[in-house]
């Protein structure tokens, strides 16, 4: 099952998602994934992940200038991420739990990390994310039905996983 927030507010769901995954891996709980991480910046936009297991932070975006007005999401740096997260779903143990930072437009275009969400379902390992409005329908139409909405809530995500492990 997909578990999935959506917050109006900027980084909201970031923090949550980071602050579950980091509170999954002090109870010893298994977990695979991307958070958004907080790191010094450089250039105005820059994104970080933290790959899980692990704790790598990797950059997923490239400086494109002063005034520059597009997206500065390097794309390919996003695909290394995706494999790599991929390899250590190969590996996965049946407890595992998925955390994946949001169904963004790259997933909403076909990208990103769509293959992710469905080797961990394949695999019948919970998967949680944030959907932004943006791409809801996108998220809608992806997940046919098979994804629930969750408070977005620590404890709220924390018993759409107990519910998930019985």
């Amino acid at each position: 099952m997909i578990g999935f927030i959506t917050c109006q507010t900027r980084g909201t769901a970031d923090r949550l998602l980071a602050d579950l995954a980091d509170r999954l891996v002090q109870a010893g709980r298994p977990v695979i994934g991307m958070v958004r991480a907080q790191a010094p910046q450089s250039f105005e936009c820059e994104m970080h992940l933290r790959l899980l297991p692990g704790g790598e932070i990797r950059a997923i975006s490239q400086d494109l200038g002063k005034g520059a007005s597009g997206c500065s999401l390097d794309a390919g740096a996003l695909e290394e991420v995706v494999a790599r997260v991929a390899a250590a779903l190969e590996r996965a143990e049946p407890e595992t739990v998925v955390v994946l930072n949001k169904f963004g437009k790259q997933e909403a275009a076909g990208r990103g990390c769509r293959e992710l969400i469905a080797q961990a379902m394949a695999s019948d390992l919970p998967v949680l994310l944030s959907v932004p409005p943006e791409t809801r329908a996108e998220f809608d139409a992806f997940a046919e039905g098979l994804a629930e909405e969750i408070v977005p809530d620590i404890q709220a995500l924390e018993a759409f996983l107990s519910r998930e492990a019985a």
